[in-house]
């Protein structure tokens, strides 16, 4: 807006000027004849006179134009200055209150899955305290308690499995804790390709490691019957299946549900696996439907 007053301001100054200069053409024609006619003795000094003095008026005139036209554009300079700086200290106010309100917003560290929000509407949080969590979705692990038993044979590296909605995943052990504590160590597993969609930090997966290469072998149930006999001999049901004799074995690998029989067994063979806490030393097992 002040720039377009300005503008005008310098247009009708300029009409001014271009009027100024016309009526002193006028005025100076005016003059040079009235001088001749004088000279010549065709008008009285009186006449004359009165057309110097209005030439003369009309040069004091364009010269106060020309005066207040410079004037006016070296002010209109500095008008426009101004308003450029003014302009200027604007923007830079309106950064700062950008920059303000953009610190009014809480942003995370890191791109993510908010899971937590530990915070209320018109609640006061000093710097520093706790909001609430973010999961990393494509940076999660798999904290993994195994037996004491296996501390031995688990490895970085090592690969294991699971199943979750219907699809198997596979992770490998990036970090092994040999720390026991209450018979159990723990595992970090990253995964190897994909993560589940859906999963959730604190959710619990049953994992399956790979501790040997997949081979046949004899194999017995885990039962109670472990507790007493060390895994050194089981009961094994006669053909005729009314008896069950106590029979020497050695048992190899394990997994979660089963022994490898190495010695002592055979394919079809049938045994008792319930515990025998209340068999004593018998060496035979008389067998009842």
């Amino acid at each position: 807006i002040s720039q377009n007053a300005a503008r005008q301001n310098t247009i009708s100054k300029l009409n001014q000027m271009t009027d100024v200069e016309s009526t002193l053409k006028e005025a100076e024609r005016v003059y040079k004849l009235n001088k001749h006619l004088y000279e010549q003795k065709v008008i009285g000094l009186q006449e004359f006179k009165q057309s110097e003095n209005n030439y003369n008026y009309q040069l004091e005139k364009k010269r106060l134009a020309e005066q207040i036209l410079k004037q006016d554009s070296t002010s209109s300079k500095q008008e426009l200055e101004q308003q450029r700086q003014s302009y200027a200290r604007t923007q830079n106010a309106l950064e700062v209150m950008r920059k303000k309100v953009g610190d009014l917003i809480v942003r995370a560290p890191v791109d993510g899955q908010l899971t937590s929000l530990d915070a209320e509407i018109g609640q006061n949080k000093p710097k520093g305290e706790r909001l609430g969590q973010i999961d990393v979705l494509s940076g999660y692990k798999v904290r993994v308690d195994i037996d004491e038993h296996y501390i031995s044979r688990i490895y970085t590296g090592l690969e294991g499995g699971f199943t979750f909605a219907n699809k198997d995943y596979k992770l490998k052990i990036k970090k092994v804790y040999t720390q026991v504590t209450n018979g159990r160590f723990q595992v970090d597993m990253e995964f190897e390709n994909e993560v589940p969609q859906g999963i959730r930090r604190g959710q619990t997966l049953q994992i399956h490691l790979t501790l040997s290469e997949e081979k046949q072998a004899v194999m017995v149930p885990k039962g109670g019957f472990y507790q007493q006999t060390g895994g050194n001999w089981i009961f094994k049901v006669s053909e005729n299946e009314k008896t069950a004799y106590r029979t020497d074995i050695q048992l190899g690998l394990q997994n979660p549900d089963y022994y490898e029989v190495l010695q002592g067994l055979k394919p079809g063979d049938k045994v008792v696996t319930s515990s025998y806490e209340n068999y004593g030393n018998m060496q035979e097992l008389v067998l009842k439907k």
